[in-house]
């Protein structure tokens, strides 16, 4: 059984992936999931024994502060079994894969992290209409047209 869950959270992209890559480098720890929240929030969330996690938690925020885009992070120690079966019910630990060709291997990353650039493409071109009302939309177009006509007039 699992004894550890850690979770970093961060903004973007590029902070979960980054700081994905630094706790997994930095302990023998396994990748639960990266999970995509609204508004570019993205948390990673490790599993593994407690002093692994711990450093693996401590080596990914070192990495997103220094990007600028760690909101926080926690360690839960001894993690209870309905919390654990809670998540490894949505998503099960990955089985290894030094048995599968590497080609295999890359193919299923790639395809994985190409379908997550789209869903925070669309995410964020979602959301940045949302925040634009069409009476703003009119308004930014109208004003360019008078700002150019009077250009024009001088």
């Amino acid at each position: 059984m699992l004894e550890a869950l850690g979770l970093i959270e961060v903004n973007g992209y590029l902070g979960a992936i980054s700081a994905a890559d630094a706790a997994l480098k930095a302990a023998n720890v396994k990748l639960l999931k990266s999970e995509k929240i609204k508004g570019g929030i993205s948390t990673v969330e490790l599993v593994g024994d407690v002093a692994a996690i711990t450093a693996a938690v401590d080596a990914g925020k070192v990495v997103a502060e220094t990007l600028g885009c760690l909101r926080a992070s926690h360690v839960i120690a001894r993690m209870d079994n309905a919390v654990q079966s809670l998540l490894l019910e949505e998503h099960p630990l990955p089985e290894a894969t030094k048995d599968l060709p590497i080609e295999t291997t890359k193919a299923q990353l790639t395809s994985q992290v190409e379908e997550l650039k789209v869903e925070i493409k669309d995410e964020i071109v979602a959301e940045t209409n949302l925040t634009k009302s069409p009476e703003e939309t009119k308004k930014n177009k109208n004003s360019k047209v008078k700002k150019s006509s009077k250009k024009d007039k001088k």
